[in-house]
């Protein structure tokens, strides 16, 4: 199925929603559970683009592990976006993990092109105990 057409039954289908937005949690630690969940509500595309970035996840960064966060402005009320957070070990951040994200987020802009969250989204990275 296009990505497109199963935004699209996310959108017209509450349940099926909530199913693929739990089922997140499976892979992603969801941080702020409930402001992810509203925001992503409100860009179900989201969903389509963090199910398609796990295979990759997981390959580039075996023991990482991984937060949703939602991160706000409170400056600017309606500026808000959804962080990625690959955790991993001090060696690990310190020697290439940029480059590893930074390859990720380029292969993964024609994606996020063709659903339109550019600015929705973005990947950061942490260390395990933060």
């Amino acid at each position: 199925m296009d990505e497109l057409d199963f935004v699209k039954k996310l959108e017209e289908d509450e349940e099926l929603f909530d199913r693929e937005y739990d089922k997140l949690g499976d892979f992603f630690n969801l941080r702020h559970y409930e402001k992810v969940h509203d925001f992503i509500k409100d860009n179900t595309e989201l969903i389509v683009l963090l199910n398609e970035l796990k295979h990759r996840l997981s390959k580039a960064f075996p023991t990482g592990k991984f937060d949703l966060v939602l991160n706000m402005d409170y400056e600017y009320s309606d500026w808000s976006i959804v962080v990625l957070y690959v955790k991993v070990d001090e060696y690990t951040f310190d020697n290439g993990v940029m480059d590893d994200i930074n390859k990720i987020t380029f292969d993964f802009i024609p994606l996020r092109r063709k659903l339109d969250v550019l600015p929705d989204f973005a990947i950061w990275p942490a260390l395990y105990n933060w």
